[in-house]
């Protein structure tokens, strides 16, 4: 096979097609040739060119999303790398391994006035699993071995240890683009054989005890991918009397006895009955919680205990009331706690239920009457939904909506909700589904965020699996519900800054079919035409009124409350 004649980037090659990586996304450029030629030479990888690297990446994690693998990402040297930057930090926080290679100049090079040089060294350092720095120029039998050691560790690292990405800084000189016949490079490779963890019994024994005494258990689960046999054994346990199940769109669990709509539930809580509602015991599980509600009502009605179970982050204290740290997978954790635990008697969980109905009554009379604007959209949207899709919500207002609405259609939610940002929403959506032809995707996003991240669109990979709806409300919507901005003479300009560009036109442009919606008594014509389109990416753009939508969901929040 053809490869670069340099010998540390045969073994960085060879290594990790031995580890298993089967997925490069490549941007252009000069320094990164020896692996740009090396990787597309290769028979193992599968290569996809992204001109732009902060679209670049959030298309790798996409990928790596919905594949549940490592996905590798390339660059040249200089502010290129810089670019990675948002899309490390959210497969950082999301745990999703990317593996991140990064060409450079010869470090005698840094800070000498050489072009296109920045000091790349351990620059991700704050959101990588760990760092190295590997010689692309390596000639020597150690240091081949040390580059073998060190890709064989951050492959490890990135999928069993220490989930999350890994970056190599590789260092190579001029010339860039020599090619050699080689037949074989032997390369040091190991694998770490992942391990079951098994409660031990006194463990065990301390833990179902608590659980079958405790009257008010609250079980909260946040952001994971869906998993048939944990939601089978939390819908067991939702059926005693003194368990609740609360969950969100991106728990990806759908039981009829989970209560999925958190915010609708707890908001204005009169304090008796929150303090009804407060659980001795609280379990966690998944990553990140969107509620700002149930954040404040747990750390004002602490519980008792607060045991956390995730094979990562156990030790996360986010409701300030931890006291059991427990590192394994959730699933494993369950299926050796149910069978001995019992259930006294308790009205914990038709109190919960009994809230959760009658706000929903609430809910249902709501949307009946209500105007046109974002929250009547989204009504509309979950209605229309065809059963067959896997959905991906902006950040901002979107993801707050959609937490209003049932989602048990759906296959799956995602959002990323790791560092919360609106700059790779779409991009991230595009990366999952030429992962996954397949499938069929919904990206449901705000204008400002579809503009941030517009350069999504500009790859040459077909996607006709996947529609984007585009909440066009005149731009950062969220401003205008959240308390603060919406007061402020600055609204206009410094937060909300309101956007002005034709989607249509650039729907055209990159060879997306465009429908728009400006008024409800189409809505259900134009979302049921949106979704019949199988074929054809699509856009629909959704015109609501900025100053119409706080409006209708502030009587909302007082609807429920009556």
């Amino acid at each position: 096979m053809e490869l670069s004649d340099k010998k540390g980037i045969q073994h960085i090659v060879c290594s990790l097609a031995a580890q298993g990586i089967q997925r490069f996304v490549i941007c252009p450029g000069s320094r990164n040739a020896p692996l740009t030629l090396s990787f597309n030479r290769h028979p193992q990888f599968v290569l996809y060119s992204i001109r732009d690297e902060r679209s670049a990446a959030f298309f790798a994690m996409g990928m790596a999303q919905q594949l549940n693998e490592p996905v590798g990402l390339v660059c040249t040297s200089g502010s290129a790398a810089l670019n990675f930057a948002p899309a490390i930090a959210e497969a950082y926080y999301q745990r999703i391994p990317l593996i991140i290679l990064t060409a450079d100049r010869p470090k005698t090079w840094t800070d000498q006035g050489e072009g296109q040089t920045i000091n790349q060294t351990n620059v991700f350092k704050n959101f990588v699993r760990k760092a190295y720095e590997l010689n692309g120029e390596a000639q020597l039998k150690d240091e081949l071995w040390y580059i073998d050691r060190c890709i064989s560790e951050g492959l490890n690292l990135a999928k069993y240890i220490n989930k999350g990405p890994v970056h190599f800084n590789i260092p190579v000189a001029e010339p860039l683009y020599g090619i050699t016949n080689i037949e074989r490079v032997e390369v040091n490779s190991f694998l770490i054989e992942p391990i079951e963890n098994h409660l031990p019994t006194t463990t065990l024994q301390k833990l179902s005890t608590t659980f079958s005494q405790a009257k008010r258990i609250l079980i909260l689960v946040g952001q994971q991918r869906s998993n048939s046999a944990l939601e089978a054994i939390l819908q067991e346990l939702s059926e005693l009397e003194n368990v609740i199940i609360l969950c969100e769109s991106t728990s990806n669990i759908q039981s009829k006895n989970f209560i999925l709509n958190i915010d609708r539930a707890i908001t204005n809580l009169p304090e008796e009955k929150a303090e009804i509602l407060k659980p001795d015991l609280l379990i966690t599980l998944g990553s990140a919680i969107i509620s700002k509600r149930i954040k404040t009502f747990l750390r004002k009605h602490r519980p008792q205990l607060h045991w956390n179970i995730h094979p990562f982050d156990a030790t996360m204290d986010t409701y300030q009331s931890l006291t059991n740290s427990i590192s394994m997978e959730p699933l494993s954790f369950f299926q050796q706690l149910k069978p001995h635990v019992l259930s006294p008697a308790s009205d914990y969980s038709k109190q919960w239920h009994q809230i959760a109905e009658k706000k929903l009554s609430y809910h249902n009379q709501f949307i009946s009457q209500s105007s046109f604007s974002d929250f009547s959209v989204f009504a509309a949207i979950y209605q229309a939904l065809p059963a067959n899709y896997h959905v991906y919500i902006a950040n901002s207002s979107p993801i707050r909506y959609a937490q209003l609405f049932d989602n048990r259609k759906i296959v799956e939610t995602f959002s990323n909700r790791g560092t919360s940002g609106i700059d790779g929403c779409t991009s991230t959506v595009i990366g999952a589904a030429v992962a996954m032809p397949q499938k069929n995707f919904l990206l449901i996003t705000g204008d400002v965020a579809f503009m941030y991240d517009v350069n999504a669109l500009w790859q040459e990979y077909p996607v006709d699996n996947v529609k984007i709806i585009l909440l066009n409300n005149g731009g950062g919507g969220i401003f205008r519900i959240i308390d603060g901005p919406e007061k402020e003479q600055e609204l206009t300009q410094f937060f909300e800054t309101q956007t002005n560009t034709n989607v249509e036109h650039l729907a055209l442009q990159y060879r997306w079919q465009y429908l728009s919606l400006r008024q409800s008594s189409s809505t259900k014509l134009i979302l049921d035409r949106f979704f019949e389109i199988e074929t054809k990416r699509t856009i629909l753009e959704i015109f609501t009124d900025a100053e119409m939508n706080p409006m209708v969901l502030n009587d909302y929040w007082q609807f429920l409350n009556k």
